[in-house]
């Protein structure tokens, strides 16, 4: 596979064309992006034993995400990015709530995420940096109690775009459209010492209405596992894999880039491993670190991805 040289410093126009192949973790520029963040949920995706949970139960999440990749492969045109430097970190308070209210069995709750967010884009000797607010994150959820070791989960996830967006600009904290997430997740204890945690989602974006282009649909995956040490630790690896599914469009049709024809629509593909640890106080608390390299990349930044998050239950 041959790199993709430039023959003399691109214009500012020409930078900020092939800079809308970024794709930052959390929220990016277009060709293959969603609004998700992978590798955000790890151990203990759901709670345990949710029958028996107070009838108004909330818990707030604090996340901390740093990512950084100084890779960019695109493989629809054959090749990488030279001198490419890509960082993204994000302060993500998100508030769940667990209602008394049960559906098809389950117990419904919901919940809502709001990012904080830096990110900055090199390339070319050109830099564009952002910080600002991100896209919220609202959905409905429920939460079936299989047994004292099994918790399932459905949810339906609506991003919208309240982040700050430029589409001259090749950092954002906006994607600059809506994107329509449904989710199934599960947490389970296999033994007295083990846990596995799995996360699914599919994304159908909309239109970025200033750039009419549509990114394509994702398949997104999550899955940590772990072993309990002592009471309050456990140690263990994490993930994640993404695969776009369709083709990006523009103008309602196919990409193109400088008039040529995007063999593979763009389409994105990572998969990422890493190690974990997660700890327990005050009971019902909890603090974990994790991180992942990726692999396997296609039309994507490749980099590595950091994860810290606490988690504090409490009842009203």
């Amino acid at each position: 596979m041959n790199p993709i040289r430039v023959p003399r410093p691109p214009s500012l126009a020409a930078a900020v064309t092939i800079a809308s192949f970024l794709v930052l973790p959390a929220h990016a520029t277009e060709n293959g992006v969603d609004n998700i963040g992978p590798g955000t949920d790890g151990f203990f995706t759901l709670p345990l034993d949710v029958n028996n949970l107070p009838d108004h139960m909330f818990a707030f999440n604090l996340y901390y995400n740093h990512y950084e990749a100084k890779k960019l492969d695109i493989s629809s045109l054959g090749g990488k990015v030279p001198d490419v430097k890509i960082r993204s970190d994000a302060i993500i308070p998100r508030l769940d709530y667990l209602s008394p209210l049960r559906i098809f069995g389950g117990r419904v709750g919901g919940y809502v995420a709001q990012p904080y967010m830096r990110q900055q884009v090199s390339l070319f000797g050109l830099d564009s940096r952002r910080e600002s607010q991100g896209d919220t994150t609202v959905a409905p959820i429920i939460l079936w109690d299989m047994g004292r070791d099994l918790t399932l989960g459905a949810a339906l996830e609506i991003t919208v775009p309240t982040g700050d967006y430029d589409a001259a600009r090749p950092a954002n904290t906006s994607n600059n459209f809506y994107t329509c997430k449904p989710l199934f997740s599960a947490t389970w204890l296999p033994t007295e010492l083990t846990e596995l945690s799995v996360k699914a989602t599919y994304s159908f974006n909309e239109e970025n209405h200033d750039t009419d282009y549509r990114s394509g649909q994702l398949f997104h995956f999550d899955y940590s596992t772990s072993y309990r040490v002592t009471d309050n630790l456990r140690l263990g690896l994490n993930g994640y894999y993404l695969k776009q599914t369709t083709d990006d469009e523009q103008f309602g049709r196919a990409v193109t880039f400088m008039g040529e024809d995007v063999d593979d629509g763009v389409r994105g593909q990572v998969f990422a491993i890493g190690p974990a640890v997660h700890l327990t106080f005050l009971k019902y608390a909890s603090f974990e670190m994790r991180c992942a390299k990726e692999f396997a990349v296609e039309n994507r930044p490749e980099g590595e991805m950091f994860w810290a998050k606490l988690n504090l239950p409490f009842t009203l």
